[in-house]
């Protein structure tokens, strides 16, 4: 192999030096020494990261993960990795830019382009009109990024120089003046295709979101966020002037203006981030407060906080003792008599007063507990439906939250219920035969109709706590860590995860579905024929 060593060899020897590292030498450091470390490390970074997507993007292409373990790629690196869902589907897509032109990859191997150049250079080559361009005009693309990309582009600007590097080495296929409404309408369909939005909690206690959008509606929401922004501060002038003429005519106390002013002080020093943000919060509380907020997943879109017994217990007697409603009204005599009567558990007759009656009780004190697995709570209809009823439906939203596959984060309303013993196998619509998927996964954990005992994603209850469990393959046992935690960062989160190894014994689940669908985290650009198994 002339001296070399094959990937094995390779990374053994890398994974060797990197045991051998002697971090305690950077105490001896300069700042300048600390600086080309810092470099020479993150380039040697780069480079594995280019061979991590030459090998990723060749197990996608070869379907290695479906065929050795029946899982797709992107749900084979979020499990076996703890990554999400989308952080996996990244991956993939990412790895199929960096090798789609052979120098590109080779330059990104060597370590002479970053991973994210080179990625940002295959989706132009991607852009450009490969069929009509000849072997050596390709070249000459290739060719042009590469430069751009060595020279110092930035990765946004190598991704945004589609028609500069056509105009070079194809003239004639670059849009004329003639054909730039055409190429308008194209970019205008790309970013049609292209849009997004996606949420993540970020574990201190905020919402973290990210998209796009195409320019037309891009613009209009800045501008509408940006005409709300103004009109607040619009409104601390104003309101500040109001204060100043309050003070000089005696209707407001030095103190009184001081404490008022103070009040305002703190929405004026808000930043311009922080007032875009209370703006499209006032924007979404306005559509909440109008009715415009529509039914989704069989329900109007709420906040659900749910309450320990004693917590629940304790609104029941306050409202009880007081004779008002949480929200301030007051009870009639009626509901009130009705709640005492449920609060002490006998009725006037002295006859016991039943769980769901004090649930009826509460719900007259404005207090609407949901308890689950409780027979009174509508929560089985048996064989007679076969679609969920909305009291189902906010018990599995309550329960799930979302997604149960682990790394999913798809939220309970964008996803379907699965009856886990199918309909058609005679399983029950009931709360303890039901999980939520979204419609990727749905198909992924859909048992086979001619082959129960296959190999694949199925799902289990705890016995103790009722809740699901997702157990692997058993040929997919090998890859899982020792003590997986692959609920993390899923929609679900301290709620779920797959089964540890042990826990997945094969014969457990059905089998592939019989219709394929493609893989959300490889699409046709790759160039491969390698599906997802999923069920339609």
């Amino acid at each position: 192999m002339d001296g070399k060593r094959d990937v094995w060899q390779t990374v053994k020897v890398i994974e060797e030096a990197l045991d051998l590292l002697d971090h305690s030498c950077a105490a001896t450091m300069n700042p300048t020494q600390t600086l080309a470390a810092m470099r020479a490390v993150r380039r040697l970074a780069d480079r594995m990261t280019a061979e991590a997507a030459v090998w990723t993007d060749r197990a996608a292409k070869t379907c290695a993960a479906e065929k050795t373990t029946g899982t797709g790629l992107s749900d084979y690196l979020a499990v076996t990795e703890g990554r999400s869902s989308s952080e996996a589907n990244g991956l993939v897509h990412q790895a199929g830019r960096i090798t789609a032109d052979p120098r590109v990859r080779d330059a990104a191997l060597a370590g002479t382009v970053s991973p994210g150049k080179a990625a940002a250079a295959g989706a132009v080559l991607r852009e450009l009109p490969r069929h009509d361009m000849t072997e050596s005009q390709r070249e000459a693309a290739a060719g042009a990024l590469l430069e751009q990309a060595i020279g110092g582009a930035t990765t946004r600007q190598i991704a945004r120089s589609a028609d500069r590097v056509l105009e070079q080495v194809a003239p004639e296929l670059a849009p004329t003046a003639a054909g730039r409404a055409a190429e308008a309408e194209r970019r205008r369909q790309r970013a049609l295709r292209e849009r997004e939005l996606n949420f993540a909690e970020d574990g201190r206690g905020s919402v973290r979101f990210w998209g796009r959008l195409p320019e037309t509606e891009g613009d209009l929401l800045r501008k509408v966020i940006g005409a709300c922004v103004e009109r607040g501060r619009g409104d601390e002038r104003r309101e500040l002037e109001t204060l100043k003429a309050q003070k000089v005519s005696g209707e407001l106390s030095s103190g009184e203006y001081f404490a008022a002013r103070a009040a305002l002080q703190e929405r004026e020093h808000r930043t311009t981030g922080q007032r875009q943000a209370d703006a499209l919060t006032d924007m979404i509380t306005a559509l909440q407060d109008a009715g415009q907020i529509p039914a989704a997943g069989g329900d109007t879109p709420r906040v659900v906080v749910t309450l320990d017994y004693m917590g629940l217990l304790q609104l029941a007697v306050d409202a009880a003792a007081t004779g008002t409603r949480p929200d301030g009204t007051v009870l009639d005599e009626v509901s009130a008599a009705r709640l005492q009567a449920a609060l002490t558990g006998a009725s006037e007759t002295g006859a016991d007063v039943s769980a769901s009656q004090v649930r009826i009780a509460c719900c007259d004190a404005g207090i609407l507990p949901l308890v689950l697995g409780d027979q009174s709570e509508i929560l089985d209809v048996g064989r007679e439906h076969r679609l969920v009823t909305p009291q189902i439906r906010k018990t599995l939203a309550l329960r799930d939250t979302g997604c149960i596959f682990p790394g999913c984060t798809v939220p309970a309303q964008a996803c379907q219920a699965h009856h886990v013993t199918p309909w058609w196998a005679g399983g029950p619509t009931s709360i303890d035969n039901l999980v939520l998927v979204c419609r990727h996964h749905h198909g992924v954990i859909e048992p086979h109709r001619y082959d129960p005992a296959a190999d694949q994603w199925h799902i289990t209850f705890d016995p103790d706590t009722g809740r699901p469990r997702v157990i692997p393959p058993a040929r997919m046992r090998r890859d899982l860590p020792q003590a997986p935690n692959a609920g993390e960062g899923s929609a679900q989160n301290r709620n779920k995860g797959a089964a540890t190894p042990e826990e997945a014994e094969p014969g457990n689940g059905g089998g592939h579905g019989q219709d394929l669908q493609e893989n959300s985290a490889h699409r046709p650009e790759t160039g491969t024929g390698c599906q997802e198994t999923l069920i339609a």
